[in-house]
């Protein structure tokens, strides 16, 4: 079974620098243009089903795909949310800096032992987002078709260093792209990583790495 995971388009917090965990801010305009570009880089593929967070950032993206894929079912899972920032959410990336600087650079370095202020822990996402796998392989394991995913940052960085068998504590060193395309091979045998935050269908749409602060 193939899983292609996409990261929804900037959100407007995405484009001002702002954390947004669980927040429910809105696609950007350009992060429209992201998810149509996305949707003319996907609309040849045969698609079983859609999965998708249900913060809005994520459900517009899938929205703006699926429109290529009549009649093929989309799930909200919440298995799919952004880890909660707790007490980060809502606040620009130079506050968070400012106020946490210690506990953001232990979340950059150190993930596994990180825990932002009134957050979610990194073993409560972890946890989640392997059921969310473990669920989808054993619907979909006979799948000739793909399975689509749209999700957040930290989420797809747990589906990629899982299948690499990375050690956790090293997924933010994966950068993805707003828009980015990621694919995942499951087999019997063994899975493989076949694209990772693939961008070339944004063109100048694509957010180059540090144009994002808030992550």
């Amino acid at each position: 079974m193939r899983m292609i995971i996409v990261r929804h388009g900037e959100s407007e917090w995405n484009r001002i620098h702002r954390y947004q965990g669980q927040l429910d801010a809105p696609l950007s305009a350009l992060g429209v243009r992201q998810a149509h570009a996305l949707a003319e880089r996907l609309r040849h593929e045969q698609v079983a089903a859609f999965y998708t967070s249900p913060l809005q950032r994520c459900a517009h993206t899938l929205e703006i795909i699926a429109a290529f894929h009549e009649g093929v079912p989309i799930h909200r899972d919440e298995a799919l949310m952004e880890i909660h920032h707790g007490d980060w959410q809502g606040k620009f990336a130079d506050e968070v800096v400012a106020q946490y600087g210690e506990g953001l650079e232990e979340w950059r370095q150190h993930p596994m032992r990180s825990q932002m202020p009134n957050g979610e822990s990194f073993s409560n996402v972890l946890r989640r987002t392997m059921a969310f796998k473990e669920q989808v392989l054993a619907t979909h394991q006979h799948e000739t078709k793909a399975v689509v995913v749209s999700t957040h940052d930290v989420v797809i960085k747990m589906l990629i260093a899982d299948v690499l068998e990375m050690n956790m504590d090293c997924i933010n060193r994966i950068w993805l792209t707003n828009g980015s395309v990621s694919m995942i091979d499951y087999r019997e045998d063994m899975s493989y990583l076949a694209t990772l935050s693939e961008w070339c269908h944004l063109g100048d749409m694509a957010v180059p790495y540090g144009g994002q602060k808030a992550l």
